[in-house]
């Protein structure tokens, strides 16, 4: 009963959602692309390299970031109510919508034939399984609900920087495999180019991170997470003599980390890596980012197994990431130690999963959405 009635109350929201969008459909097309992002109430550094290169490029183009999460508690989802029809407005009156990730109206609404709309997602590749590939897993959604919520529906065009990362997507967006595009997202060049290098700077205020070789621990957000790993990870005791140990966790993990380890939030992963000598992460696609320096990369993962079995993975660790993957940080440690890793593998883990050019990411898809825009501004 209760599947029934959830399965009434999401077909009615639909039908008056496009009802009220029926209007605002009447309301003329702009020379806009809208962004929108619900990774963080921040506008993110994807968006804004891009916002940044665009106006750069053609300033006759209108640009409006939205950036909201769905935080917890009834007057938060009211006033989520009202900030989808905020996104219905812009949705309605754009040429181009940017997403990076899953967006109701952008999925369930029935849009101008004159709006494109491109998944950029929020990863540059997909270590562990998503959207369709985990329907009705213990991570998943309900392959039920995920049908009523159109999930992943109306996208003109998904971006991937490799063939294989895109297969990926096509599977996970449930998307046929023409709509890829191969194109790096903007962090990708944020990553590589020394224009956008804070090494100084986060050197300037932590000057202790000069000193030392410095690990980065870096870890991927678990729903039920039954191990404290950074506390596995402190009783490494790693050398202080020698390294600087830096944790970084995700936004929404809420571990007790103790202050001497962080750094100001203000700086982001991206940041982070390039002052990292060694870097410890697992699930993440970070490893796939952080290749791009050829510095080591390590898996630490304790729990693999159930990992596997509740979420599921797009890569085989014992096959292409074998010798810097360990479920013991003590053996990473060693690794560090002795200096052990071959970097061979790593670079051949980044050319698989990362074919575009790096170092022109940014003004590449910047180029490209002007292009479906219809800018005249381009040479």
């Amino acid at each position: 009963m209760k599947k029934i009635l959830e399965a009434i109350g999401i077909t009615i929201l639909k039908f008056f959602a496009n009802f009220i969008y029926l209007f605002l459909k009447c309301m003329p097309t702009k020379n806009r692309i809208v962004m929108i992002s619900r990774q963080s109430n921040n506008i993110t550094l994807d968006f804004s390299l891009l916002r940044d290169k665009i106006n750069e490029l053609d300033n006759n183009v209108e640009l409006k970031i939205l950036c909201h999460k769905l935080e917890e508690g009834i007057k938060n989802k009211i006033k989520y109510c009202f900030y989808i029809l905020k996104i219905m407005y812009y949705l309605a009156t754009s040429k181009v919508c940017v997403l990076d990730g899953y967006c109701i109206p952008a999925s369930i609404l029935k849009h101008k034939k004159k709006l494109k709309i491109i998944q950029i997602w929020h990863a540059s590749g997909a270590i562990k399984k998503f959207g369709y590939q985990i329907l009705d897993k213990k991570e998943g959604s309900n392959s039920e609900i995920a049908k009523l919520m159109c999930m992943h529906k109306n996208y003109n065009y998904i971006i991937a920087p490799s063939k294989i990362t895109g297969e990926i997507f096509a599977e996970a967006f449930n998307t046929p495999i023409e709509k890829v595009v191969q194109l790096g997202l903007p962090r990708l060049e944020y990553i590589v180019n020394k224009k956008y290098d804070l090494t100084e700077q986060i050197y300037k205020e932590y000057p202790k991170l000069k000193s030392k070789e410095n690990i980065l621990y870096i870890p991927t957000f678990r729903k039920d997470n039954k191990i404290n790993l950074v506390e596995e990870l402190l009783k490494a005791e790693i050398d202080k003599e020698k390294y600087n140990l830096i944790i970084s966790l995700h936004p929404l993990d809420d571990t007790i980390v103790p202050e001497e380890y962080l750094i100001d939030k203000k700086y982001s992963s991206f940041d982070l890596i390039k002052i990292a000598d060694y870097i410890i992460t697992d699930y993440s696609a970070l490893s796939i980012e952080a290749s791009l320096l050829e510095k080591p990369v390590f898996l630490y993962v304790p729990d693999y197994e159930e990992y596997v079995k509740n979420r599921g993975l797009n890569i085989s660790f014992d096959k292409e990431l074998k010798t810097f993957t360990s479920k013991k940080i003590s053996d990473i440690m060693t690794k560090i130690e002795k200096k052990d890793y071959d970097m061979k593998e790593l670079i051949a883990y980044k050319n698989k999963y990362i074919n575009v050019d790096s170092s022109t990411s940014i003004s590449d898809l910047s180029r490209y959405l002007l292009k479906i825009v219809g800018s005249n501004n381009l040479w």
